[in-house]
């Protein structure tokens, strides 16, 4: 999914949020403590009606660009769920990424490192720019590509920090490794 629906995001960040931050104390008293920081700057300001045309321009400025950016967090928001939702409906019929099919990548990225350290006497599979070690190093891309959403969306420093964790632990055997991948937040 692309896109949400205007009908749809109107739906849901219109009124639906707006009865949602009703009930909420903490976005109350957020706003409340905004008033009072409004009205103390209105009163102890001095400045020309010029000059809060000019602010309120501003002003308003400022909240079309907090709306727009609402919108594209909620869109985003949507879509990983979206893609979380429809990976574990995947996994339920079976994947497209087999359990088989990961733990096969993971046998072939141990004997990849293997390998290198062998060769290099490192396990640093990003310095090399060309040859046959770094075209055997693309088995780590395609295992990060079928990880399972939930470690992909982590954002990258997390999702790098956990495949590592999980792939460069040789004391937990292939199967679970891969088991961990697809499966990440179900074990």
């Amino acid at each position: 999914m692309d896109f949400i629906s205007e009908e749809f995001l109107a739906a849901r960040t219109g009124e639906a949020l707006e009865a949602r931050l009703r009930d909420s104390d903490t976005f109350r008293r957020q706003m409340e403590s905004l008033h009072e920081a409004s009205k103390a700057f209105s009163k102890d300001a001095g400045i020309s009606k010029q000059w809060w045309k000019l602010y309120d321009k501003l002003e308003d400025e400022w909240t079309k660009y907090n709306i727009m950016y609402g919108e594209e967090s909620y869109r985003l928001g949507f879509v990983d769920g979206m893609q979380i939702a429809s990976e574990r409906e995947i996994r339920a019929k079976g994947s497209v990424l087999s359990f088989m099919d990961m733990t096969h990548l993971i046998y072939l990225y141990d004997a990849v490192k293997k390998l290198n350290m062998f060769l290099l006497g490192e396990w640093d599979n990003y310095d090399r720019d060309r040859g046959v070690l770094k075209d055997l190093d693309r088995v780590c891309k395609v295992i990060e590509d079928g990880a399972c959403a939930e470690i992909r969306l982590q954002g990258e420093d997390e999702t790098y920090e956990c495949l590592t964790d999980i792939l460069d632990n040789s004391e937990i055997a292939p199967e679970e490794r891969a088991k961990r991948l697809t499966d990440y937040g179900e074990t």
